[in-house]
C-alpha cells in the first residue's frame, strides 16, 4: 500500500494503556468497545492540529482556511464526510483503577468508572470524490494519533493509549512502532516529517513569537520528550509520571505546606499555588498560580478557614492541559513515556478569575500564566530523555 492510490484501510489495534469510554450507559460499557463518533473526533482534532501547523509553519496560518480544508475532507452540517469510519471490537476485559498514588492523581474524575482493555478493528474507506492527496492527509492524520495521541476520557494524561498489532505501512507510513526505545525516536522522526509532507510542509519555520491560536504540529509550538526510563508495565508508567507531576506542583520545600485531614487523618502538600488562591481571603496580594497552565479549571479547599475557591478563565472555566503524555508499548514488559507540549493563546481572554464557590463577590483577577512553568517541569533533571525533532 506504499505507492498505490487505495480506497480503504483495515488495522488491528490494541490496548496499551486503560480506555475510559464516554458513552452514555456506563452500565452497558463494555459492549460499546471504542466508539465511532469519539474516534472521528479525535481524527479531526489531529488534522486541524497538522494542517494548522503546516500553515502556521509558513507564515500563512488562517483559521477559515484550516476550517475549510477541515471539512473538504471530513463535512460538516450540510455535507457528508468523504471518510466512512467503522469499529469493530474484537475482544474486550474490564478493569478499575487503583485509587492510590500517581496513577489515581491522573485519572482524577473518571477513576469510580470502569476501564476497558482489549483488540479493535477499525475500517476506513474513502468515497471517490476523495483525491488521492487528501487520502494521504486522513492516513497521515490516522498515524499521529496513533503514535502521539490518545482516546477516550483522560486520553490528554496518558489513558487510552492504542497500538497497531500487526506490521503495516501505508503511503510510506509505517504504523507498528519499534520494540526497541533505541529506534523509537528515529521512527517518530521519520515519519513525523512523512505527514507533515502529505500536508504540505516543506521543511519551513517560523521565527515569530506569536502563539497560534489553537494547538498545531510546528516547530516552536510543538516539541516532545521521550524519557530514557524503560517500565515494565503501562499502570507503573502513568503511575509514575503522575507522581512526578503531583510533586511538581507541590511545595514540597516549605514545612507549613504539609497539612493534615482531621477527619481522615492522613497528612499532605498542598500545591505551590495554595496562596496564591487563598489570597481572597487574605489581605495579601493575588498573584497568578503558575500550576493553572496544567488546564483548567483548578479547584482549592482550605481546610482551616472552611472555604473552597475556584480558578479558571473570565470567560472560559475550561482549558485542556497543553501537556499531552503518550505511553508506547514496545515489547511484552516494555513500556515508555513521551511528553508533548502544545504552546498555543492559553485563553482567548487575557486573566484568570479566583473566584469563592459559594461567595461570587469574593474574587480577583490574576495574569494568565507562563509556559516556563512547564517548560520547566520537563527539563527536569529525573526527566532524563531526548527532543523529538523536526
Amino acid at each position: 500500500m506504499e505507492g498505490v492510490d487505495i480506497d480503504k484501510v483495515e488495522l488491528e489495534l490494541e490496548n496499551v494503556t486503560p480506555l475510559f469510554i464516554a458513552g452514555a450507559d456506563q452500565r452497558n460499557v463494555e459492549n460499546e468497545g471504542l466508539r465511532t463518533p469519539s474516534l472521528r473526533g479525535l481524527l479531526r482534532w489531529w488534522f486541524r492540529a497538522i494542517m494548522g501547523g503546516v500553515l502556521f509553519s509558513s507564515g500563512h496560518l488562517s483559521i477559515n482556511e484550516v476550517k475549510n480544508k477541515e471539512e473538504e475532507v471530513w463535512g460538516n452540517t450540510t455535507a457528508q464526510s468523504k471518510v466512512l469510519i467503522n469499529v469493530l471490537t474484537i475482544t474486550t476485559r474490564m478493569g478499575e483503577v487503583e485509587r492510590k498514588g500517581g496513577i489515581s492523581y491522573l485519572s482524577y474524575g473518571v477513576f469510580e468508572r470502569k476501564y476497558i482493555e482489549g483488540s479493535f478493528r477499525i475500517y476506513i474507506r474513502f468515497k471517490q470524490t476523495l483525491s488521492e492527496e487528501d487520502k494521504k492527509k486522513v492516513i497521515a492524520t490516522l498515524w499521529m494519533l496513533l503514535n502521539l495521541g490518545n482516546i477516550g476520557g483522560k486520553n490528554r494524561k496518558g489513558f487510552g493509549s492504542l497500538r497497531v498489532i500487526n506490521d503495516t505501512s501505508i503511503y510510506g507510513l509505517s504504523f507498528k512502532n519499534p520494540i526497541e526505545i533505541s529506534k523509537l525516536k528515529e521512527y517518530l522522526e521519520s515519519n513525523i516529517k512523512k505527514c507533515l509532507t502529505f500536508f504540505g510542509w516543506k521543511g519551513s519555520t517560523i521565527s515569530s513569537e506569536t502563539l497560534p491560536p489553537f494547538p498545531v504540529i510546528a516547530p516552536n509550538f510543538w516539541k516532545m520528550k521521550l524519557l530514557n526510563r524503560i517500565y515494565p508495565s503501562e499502570i507503573k508508567a502513568i503511575n509514575d509520571i503522575g507522581e512526578k507531576i503531583r510533586q511538581y506542583r507541590e511545595d514540597r520545600g516549605n514545612p507549613s505546606a504539609k497539612h493534615e485531614q482531621k477527619i481522615k487523618k492522613f497528612s499532605y502538600w498542598v500545591t505551590k499555588d495554595y496562596n496564591s488562591v487563598k489570597s481572597i481571603y487574605t489581605k495579601s496580594s493575588p498573584s497568578t498560580p503558575k500550576g493553572s497552565i496544567f488546564g483548567l479549571p483548578h479547584q482549592f479547599q482550605f481546610q482551616s478557614i472552611n472555604k473552597k475557591a475556584m480558578v479558571k478563565g473570565m470567560e472560559h472555566d475550561r482549558r485542556a492541559s497543553p501537556l499531552y503524555i503518550k505511553i508506547w508499548k514496545l515489547d511484552s514488559n516494555k513500556f515508555a513515556i513521551g511528553l508533548q507540549l502544545f504552546k498555543s493563546i492559553f485563553l482567548p481572554e487575557n486573566k484568570l478569575e479566583i473566584i469563592d464557590l459559594k461567595d461570587e463577590n469574593k474574587k480577583a483577577k490574576v495574569d494568565l500564566p507562563s509556559y516556563d512553568y512547564l517548560e520547566d517541569f520537563l527539563n527536569l533533571n529525573e526527566l532524563s530523555g531526548e527532543w523529538i525533532k523536526i
